[in-house]
């Protein structure tokens, strides 16, 4: 049985599928870019034994967690179906907020993940405020997926201020600071990341003036 054969870039979608395989230990082959076997000729693009070729970030990622696993305990059913529609919900949802200036235009002119009155944002917001991951209590697959989306917000957009909200700047440095997050998008880019999610969560919007919010993730969160 072969390794899985992953064709990708840096400047593609690919580091996320790596980000997770790195966390997950799954062993897999990186390819190149091109010729891709994805029928469009864009990366990334996996293939397997058997004949298996999936393209599309999130269908990868579910594709690895269903064939290859997980460490540590094997999810509940609950816990894979929540997994699965945040993996969904990047792919059709996340990147649009953080590609896009206004929901359901695609043209990239600034990121909308600095609008916190946007219902999306603010909903992800309350959820970040009260757990550390997304599914079950641990990272999984659906942290590697919005992670990685969030997380090219301070390196497209430099001027981007996400200190409206402190759980998701949080969430956003602890995934950055990740051993397999640097493996995956480079020591660079972790670094960024980090520096800029600390700019957020020291800034007076969300420190709130004593007491706020960075307090509260730091005594929850380490």
């Amino acid at each position: 049985m072969g390794l899985p054969r992953l064709h990708g870039s840096p400047q593609s979608r690919s580091p996320l599928v790596n980000f997770f395989c790195y966390e997950a230990g799954i062993d897999f082959e990186m390819a190149p870019s091109r010729p891709s076997p994805h029928p469009f000729g864009q990366v990334p693009c996996l293939t397997d034994d058997d004949g298996v070729v999936v393209f599309e970030s999130g269908a990868i990622l579910l594709y690895l967690m269903d064939t290859y696993g997980f460490k540590g305990d094997k999810p509940t059913k609950a816990e894979k179906a929540a997994m699965t529609s945040w993996v969904l919900w990047a792919n059709a949802c996340l990147d649009g907020l953080c590609f896009g200036a206004i929901p359901g235009d695609h043209r990239v002119r600034g990121t909308s993940m600095e609008r916190s009155d946007l219902k999306a944002v603010a909903t992800l917001e309350t959820i970040l405020s009260k757990s550390e991951w997304l599914v079950g209590g641990r990272f999984s697959v659906a942290d590697a997926a919005v992670a990685s989306y969030l997380n090219y917000v301070p390196v497209f957009f430099p001027n981007a201020d996400l200190s409206k909200t402190p759980a998701i700047a949080a969430y956003m440095l602890r995934c950055a600071q990740r051993p397999a997050f640097a493996q995956a998008f480079g020591e660079d880019h972790a670094e960024l990341v980090q520096s800029k999610a600390e700019e957020w969560l020291d800034a007076p919007a969300a420190v709130g003036g004593g007491g706020g919010p960075v307090d509260m993730f730091k005594k929850m969160f380490g």
